[in-house]
């Protein structure tokens, strides 16, 4: 998909192409062998100032840290209407503030993490009637450690985006490597423009602690509210498709360690 021209974020600070990237790895940036992929500035930069930063709200889908696969997701998540009444087996899950999660798993560090994009959800806002409600335009950034001492400035890689100015034009899913560590944990930050002008910018850190407001971090399947105020209570998974409540629009992501080696 094609980016805008330049938000104001581009004019103060250098993304780190997607396609370089993935080239590297997450092996690559670790490693002082960059040539001439450009740093980005601090978080803090001028162009940043003038849209007011907020802590970005994060729903986890309880219980997704047991599905085998995070490639094809459950029938109950991938289309939830579906589900069969009185099925209790198979019972529509529960999306939770992440940040209430009892516990973070402190076994995952150490291990690469894969981070999953898969879109927008519910599959409400990707159906026609809905998308004046979706916003006209997301882009997720994830925030990596610059692994050079001299330039501690993190790097700003750009994930996913959504445009639909001039037509429905969101990005495919997507995924890569994140180098967990103890004091290296994924960061997050959505940029969301909207049709009467408004723009958010919404950041989070997960932790392995239980530091408040912060999403606790698991294997397991996180939405990304496109509101700051979209995961501040629990619902089903089955009633929050069915009712599509525009404040709750979000961008569906997955964590899962890799294996070790």
């Amino acid at each position: 998909m094609k980016r805008l021209a330049k938000s104001e974020s581009d004019s103060s600070s250098t993304l780190l192409r997607r396609r370089d990237f993935l080239t590297l790895g997450s092996a690559g940036l670790l490693a002082p062998l960059f040539g001439n992929l450009a740093w980005a500035e601090p978080l803090a930069a001028a162009g940043e100032r003038s849209v007011q930063t907020v802590p970005m709200s994060v729903g986890y889908i309880y219980g997704s840290e047991e599905y085998r696969s995070f490639k094809r997701l459950p029938r109950k998540i991938r289309r939830p209407l579906l589900q069969k009444e009185g099925d209790e087996e198979d019972a529509s899950p529960v999306v939770i503030p992440a940040e209430s999660l009892f516990q973070a798993d402190t076994s995952l560090p150490g291990r690469p993490l894969r981070i999953h994009v898969h879109g927008l959800y519910p599959p409400a806002a990707l159906e026609v009637e809905h998308r004046r409600e979706v916003p006209l335009a997301v882009d997720l950034e994830a925030i990596f450690p610059s692994p050079d001492p001299a330039s501690p400035a993190p790097l700003r890689f750009y994930v996913w985006g959504l445009r639909q100015k001039h037509g429905w034009d969101p990005s495919p899913p997507t995924s890569f490597r994140f180098p967990l560590e103890w004091q290296v944990l994924p960061q997050l930050t959505l940029r969301v423009w909207r049709g009467d002008g408004t723009r958010h910018v919404m950041r989070t850190r997960f932790t392995l602690d239980n530091e408040p407001g912060r999403p606790k971090l698991r294997r397991g399947i996180y939405l990304l509210g496109l509101t700051p105020v979209a995961w501040t209570r629990a619902a089903r998974v089955s009633d929050y498709a069915r009712i599509a409540p525009a404040e709750m629009f979000s961008l569906m992501i997955s964590m899962d360690p890799e294996a070790e080696a």
